[in-house]
């Protein structure tokens, strides 16, 4: 691989979803950087095909790649697949933790990130985004999310997925 392939997924690997404070990377959006010639193709796959942050996403991967490689033209390639929370990064997932949202992981629960208690409520199909499932928990009264195509979504909205 060379150095300036290096630079540019290095770049990629640091920026932020617009929606969520954790990194592309580790929320398993970025699927491939490559770097050929002067040319840089990243691909993305949105957690919700109809992602509305998709255009800032795209946006932050430029301003990165650019930001390493100010002559490299870019390309950002969207992946029309399904995104799955086990997608996410062992670390991704840790970090959904910390912030209050539920494991993303297969077979994961809907229990409460804060307490640990599985005595949860879900309260919609629809968060205050169109990637998260609000829940509340009964036990410790934390209100918290689950992204849309993990699991503990998946159970609260009715479907599997993983």
């Amino acid at each position: 691989m060379s150095d300036l392939q290096d630079r540019v997924r290095a770049a990629v690997a640091t920026v932020e979803d617009p929606e969520v404070p954790i990194t592309l990377q580790d929320l398993g959006v970025v699927r491939d950087v490559r770097v050929t010639g002067g040319q840089a193709r990243v691909v993305l796959r949105p957690t919700r095909l109809a992602c509305p942050a998709r255009g800032e996403m795209a946006r932050r991967v430029h301003e990165a790649v650019r930001s390493v490689a100010p002559d490299v033209d870019v390309e950002v390639d969207w992946e029309i697949a399904t995104w799955r929370g086990s997608d996410v990064s062992g670390r991704g997932t840790q970090v959904l933790l910390q912030i209050g949202y539920a494991d993303p992981g297969v077979g994961a629960s809907t229990a409460c990130p804060f307490c640990g208690s599985p005595d949860v409520r879900s309260e919609g199909a629809f968060g205050g985004s169109v990637c998260k499932v609000p829940f509340s928990c009964r036990s410790c009264g934390s209100t918290y999310d689950a992204l849309k195509g993990s699991t503990a979504a998946a159970a609260a909205i009715g479907g599997t997925r993983g």
